[in-house]
């Protein structure tokens, strides 16, 4: 690698002199110049010598001293441009001092020397003691040097080369083929899994809680929380039991770097992510103590703002973990849940990823939300303004994109009218080629093809399928089959129909879900959610709310609605039914431009707690992971302090 005046022109972004970070971009200017400038290198670096005719700056230099002295008179225009670069590299070492300075995070790697001069046979040779570790069901074939060998491995080769950032492209199966030795182990109950199991957490912890390149701590964090004391059990349906939930070293070691607001973002949501999986799987294991830090956490979450730095809706997306972790920990008679999701999904400013899934959570309630909910009316009208407000925004963009349509710029025409190509001659030319038919055996694909609507897509054609299925057996049966036994096809949906659609259902079903327990517009007979804690008075106010939010859903999901125009009307009579429900006062001559838009129109999963497939009117039922997992014990081999 060869450095001048303290760059690095091979484009790594480090420094040569002292492996601090430092801006690419420097160098990439920097070479740039001297390439457009044809200047020999003499010009551009104070520290190079005329006599190096190595390496591809060199080759520049004689480039550009051969074109320099190509005439007389291109002197003086040479020794003009010099002048500019000299400019140039002035201002370009500034920006390179204040980039050492601005960056002031300085990652490491872990340095150690006999991993740095193995050989690639010598680290094959560790990795596959690795994998007989892993595999070998023979205690006999379990010798010191095998373990050691292992631990080598997985303790020191793997997050040598995990901190590195030119193994980045290596760290996914490197670590995806270590987990899967891991799980194969656990799962048959090797001789050797509680041995692997303690060098893989003590290679992650040393990689996770180290000053390293963010990329190598995410990983890591993320395999600390997948780690388990006790695996999946296929055969009985038993979760599995995390290590974390029964080791408190690593509970405190996730908790610690969640909880550090120094930490790099991606670290701390990698450390919250692992956390929701030790509090969905091990909540039954989790000690008292675990259990209250957790709830603090959690519940901190909720009530805070976005960070500086931090968009909101990826906040809201992290609110929903806590959310879920609030939920398993907590107890049948624990009420303090149920009055924040309230407070939540009643909350205006709160982006709908986080206020809709908080409603949605309360339809697993029932005890928990007892004497909770001060004015169930109040927030029947809060969530119906939710739902009145995206169908709000799915009419402004549907009728953006009817603007964004009419201004589309024609195609110009075709290249054959110019060409003086006679229509005829064509016309003849196509016909001959359908003429045969089927019976004459020339039907080629295009003009099979050519009955077909072609701007029906592919897309459009599987929106078709977001038909209800009970609904479109109940059609079936009241006469859909004609006399020859065959069934109407349903027509196909258009794009933009079946997103709207998409939509607008999901907000109806989550609100459903936290008033009655139910995604479907009907009363169950065991309710959960609001109605399940209310009063007389209110249930007859949830029931009214209910029937007047079942038209309105059984209209949205009207697969009649085949067209655009069709279906900007019905959201019209929607929107109407829902500005009651909501109690909002709508004006007469309001503009295309609608009225109250909470946010960014989205697409299905991204943003706005869409799903990510397309949901019937029925809706799919959700809840939370059952199961009682049993008490585990630690590992009795591998782990840092474990007998």
């Amino acid at each position: 690698m060869r450095s001048h005046s303290g760059f690095s022109l091979t484009g790594d972004g480090d420094s040569v002199n002292n492996k601090n970070p430092r801006n690419v971009r420097v160098s990439i200017l920097f070479g740039r110049a001297l390439l457009t400038e044809g200047v020999p290198l003499r010009h551009a670096t104070s520290t190079s010598s005329p006599s190096d005719s190595s390496g591809p700056i060199a080759a520049v230099a004689q480039l550009g001293s051969a074109h320099s002295n190509s005439a007389a008179s291109g002197q003086e225009s040479n020794h003009q441009r010099a002048k500019r670069i000299w400019i140039l590299c002035v201002v370009m070492v500034l920006c390179w001092l204040f980039s050492g300075i601005a960056s002031a995070q300085k990652y490491e790697v872990i340095e150690d020397a006999a991993v740095a001069g193995a050989k690639p046979e010598q680290i094959s040779n560790f990795e596959r003691a690795a994998k007989t570790l892993a595999t070998t069901r023979k205690p006999e074939q379990l010798t010191a040097s095998l373990k050691n060998n292992a631990r080598i491995y997985v303790e020191r080769i793997v997050p040598y080369r995990m901190v590195r950032k030119e193994n980045l492209n290596e760290m996914g199966p490197m670590l995806a083929s270590l987990e899967k030795s891991l799980t194969n182990a656990q799962r048959i109950n090797n001789p050797g899994s509680k041995s692997l199991l303690g060098y893989v957490y003590g290679g992650m912890s040393k990689v996770a809680s180290g000053n390293h390149i963010p990329a190598a701590r995410i990983n890591a964090v993320l395999v600390l929380g997948r780690l388990d004391s006790r695996p999946y059990d296929g055969a009985t349906g038993r979760p599995p039991t995390p290590l974390a939930a029964v080791y408190p070293n690593l509970f405190n070691t996730l908790v610690g770097l969640y909880e550090n607001e120094e930490e790099v973002d991606g670290v701390r949501a990698a450390a919250l992510q692992s956390l929701h999986r030790v509090a969905m799987y091990g909540f039954t294991s989790l000690a008292a103590e675990p259990k209250a830090k957790l709830t603090q956490l959690m519940t901190d979450l909720l009530d805070a703002p976005a960070p500086e730095g931090r968009d909101p809706k990826a906040h809201a997306y992290l609110q929903r973990s806590a959310v879920d972790i609030l939920h398993y920990v907590s107890t049948p008679d624990d009420t303090s849940l149920g009055k924040q999701l309230i407070s939540i999904s009643t909350d205006e400013e709160k982006p709908d990823l986080i206020a809709l899934y908080s409603a949605a959570q309360l339809g697993d309630m029932t005890e928990q939300l007892n004497g909770q909910v001060a004015d169930t009316e109040g927030v029947l009208k809060s969530w119906s303004r939710r739902a009145f407000d995206t169908v709000e925004s799915e009419l402004k963009r549907l009728k953006a994109l009817d603007r964004t349509a009419k201004m589309a710029v024609k195609q110009p025409p075709s290249p054959d009218t110019f060409l003086g190509v006679k229509e005829e001659k064509k016309k003849k030319k196509d016909k001959s080629r359908t003429g045969g038919g089927m019976m004459g055996g020339d039907m080629g694909m295009d003009s099979m093809m050519g009955g077909m609507d072609m701007d029906m897509g592919m897309e459009s054609m599987m929106s078709g399928m977001d038909m209800d299925m009970d609904r479109g057996m109940e059609s079936m049966m009241m006469g859909g089959m004609g006399m020859m036994g065959g069934m109407a096809a349903a027509k196909p949906q258009p794009p933009e129909v079946a997103l709207s659609r998409r939509r607008i259902t999901y907000v109806l079903q989550q609100l459903m879900q936290g008033a009655v327990g139910s995604r479907e517009a009907e009363i169950p007979s065991d309710p959960k959610g609001l109605i399940s804690a209310a009063s007389d008075e209110d249930k007859s106010v949830l029931t009214s709310w209910m029937d007047d939010v079942r038209p309105i859903a059984e209209a949205i999901n009207d697969d009649m609605l085949d067209d655009k125009k069709k279906w900007m009307e019905s959201l019209e009579e929607q929107r109407v039914a829902l500005a009651k429900l909501a109690g909002v006062e709508l004006s007469g001559d309001q503009d295309d431009e609608g009225g109250f838009d909470r946010g960014s129109i989205g697409l299905p999963g991204f943003g706005d707690g869409l799903p990510s497939n397309d949901l019937p009117a029925a809706g799919i039922p959700s809840g939370l992971p059952g199961g009682q997992g049993p008490d585990a014990g630690l590992p009795g081999e591998g782990l840092p302090g474990v007998n």
